[in-house]
């Protein structure tokens, strides 16, 4: 790690010529919008779904970048990039060049490596983040929770008074926000498998693993490439705090540094953390909702305690938050570990969190149909991984209609069917989408001799799926939306999938 971050026109010499970005999503378009912002041209953008219209409009719009679909990605990134890059109205000239990777293309890819091997240097918008942000960054990674945990630290730190702002894979590119921190802002990033695959450089202060399972494995190889990718975020055991993390005078009583090193705060219940923190337990901070800890934040029997060297402090306030699941008191415990580290007064912080709503799409309660005492409703869109939706499950005891299904990641429905057979309360179960019959599949071979499948209906539409969900669960309930799947079958994405549950609930009857 650096002694220092980069200032901004440090870190724009540093880019090698001529600039290439690869891959031209939402984080692309930030990227492309950030280094043209700071006075380059002549980059080239590659993206596999570019058509020649595409690429004529995009010219037209954004004179000085040149735009190039995948089938000259290898040719063309290997020879240094599509054309020069001008600064301050100087020519470049053409060398290795620098190639900023989207999240979406895999390191390994071809073109990639071909590139890597003419001596370019490949990096990503996150790395570039971490190398000139001025002030303390913690970084959240996981399986389930990012987003949410994310939003309980800003929460937190507001709360106390410490400016900070929020990105990554919650839906802003860092690098929009960069030129205007100070030492004193502290920057929280979610960040995926996809951008933590391959990070290399300075690493966050703070680093939060929350439970991890299995994701993505349509785009990862396996299991153990997903949770390699996440050790991304972890700085070596031997390094010493990033400098930056210790520039913020605490506001409250903060926790010391521990051992010296990147701080660590994991989900001691969750399997996949514990193997992603090996090597890095010395020091950490852990919570869990099964036992009592040395250091950090345990539950034990519905009470939530902070542990500090084997003494113990109840948080009674931690296991009475406005979120619903249990499973949000393990976000809640590593963002009140986190916020405390980076400073905020542990009274605030854990009102603040403890007072917090939720996300929208995330176990979200939209409404009730049938007037009171009906059916409530809550859009789970997010949910797009079966363990989300067993937590989403285990919030509520019945009675509960269950709308599930969506498009296929190759996920193992097997934990989700033994939860939903498991669920006393459970009237119905509504199936949709391409991953409808397959999960059907499992809930019949998880209903053993021990106990029967839910009913279950197969729908052809989200509306004829709330239907049914409404018609298994006469006059009162839960109906809940949570897919366990992603949306590309049927919608754009969770948040279209989810805006049209709510319009329905919304026209079904009053919200409450």
């Amino acid at each position: 790690m650096p002694e220092h971050p980069l200032s901004l026109p440090e870190l724009i010499a540093s880019l090698k010529p001529p600039l290439s970005l690869v891959g031209f999503g939402v984080e692309g378009r930030a990227t492309l919008a950030f280094l043209r912002g700071q006075g380059l041209s002549g980059i080239s953008v590659y993206d596999r779904g570019f058509s020649p219209d595409d690429v004529a409009a995009l010219e037209g719009e954004l004179p000085g970048c040149s735009f190039h679909g995948e089938g000259d990605w290898g040719e063309s990134l290997s020879r240094g990039g599509g054309g020069t890059v001008v600064r301050g109205g100087g020519t470049v000239v053409r060398g290795g060049g620098t190639v900023v990777r989207s999240p979406g293309v895999r390191p390994d890819h071809p073109a990639l490596s071909a590139a890597r091997e003419a001596g370019a240097v490949i990096t990503s918008a996150t790395e570039l983040f971490l190398a000139a942000c001025p002030g303390p960054v913690a970084g959240v990674t996981g399986t389930l929770g990012k987003g949410t945990t994310v939003s309980l630290i800003e929460a937190a730190l507001t709360r106390s008074g410490i400016p900070c702002r929020s990105g990554g894979n919650i839906g802003l590119n860092p690098l929009a926000f960069l030129e205007e921190l100070t030492p004193r802002d502290v920057t929280v990033l979610e960040l995926s498998s996809f951008q933590l695959m391959g990070l290399s450089g300075p690493k966050p202060g703070i680093a939060v693993v929350l439970r991890t399972t299995s994701e993505h494995l349509d785009w990862h190889r396996d299991v153990s490439e997903y949770r390699a990718a996440k050790r991304g975020l972890l700085a070596p055991p031997s390094e010493s705090l990033h400098p930056r993390s210790e520039s913020l005078p605490p506001q409250g009583e903060s926790l010391p540094p521990q051992g010296g090193g990147q701080q660590v705060i994991f989900c001691a219940d969750s399997e996949g953390a514990r193997e992603i923190v090996t090597g890095h337990e010395n020091g950490a901070l852990s919570f869990s909702r099964v036992f009592p800890l040395r250091d950090g934040i345990g539950v034990v029997g519905g009470r939530a305690y902070r542990y500090r060297n084997g003494a113990s402090e109840a948080l009674p306030r931690l296991t009475e938050l406005s979120l619903a699941g249990g499973f949000n008191q393990e976000n809640a415990a590593a963002a009140l570990l986190a916020a405390e580290h980076l400073g905020a007064d542990p009274e605030r912080a854990l009102a603040a969190i403890a007072e917090f709503t939720g996300l929208p799409h995330r176990l979200e309660r939209v409404g009730v149909v049938g007037g009171a005492g009906g059916v409530v409703c809550y859009n789970d869109s997010f949910a797009t991984r079966p363990e989300a939706t067993q937590g989403a499950l285990s919030a509520f005891a019945g009675p509960l209609a269950l709308i599930v299904g969506g498009s296929e990641k190759n996920a193992d429905f097997a934990s989700l069917a033994e939860s939903i057979c498991r669920h006393e309360g459970l009237r119905r179960v509504v199936l949709i989408g391409a991953t409808a019959p397959r999960i059907a599949t499992e809930i019949k071979n998880a209903a053993g001799m021990d106990r029967e499948a839910p009913p279950m209906v197969m729908a052809g539409s989200l509306a004829e799926a709330f239907a049914q969900g409404l018609a298994g669960l006469p006059g009162k309930g839960v109906l809940l939306f949570s897919p366990a799947c992603a949306s590309f079958d049927m919608f754009s994405n969770y948040k279209e999938r989810g805006e049209q549950f709510k319009a329905l609930v919304a026209n079904a009857g009053p919200a409450d």
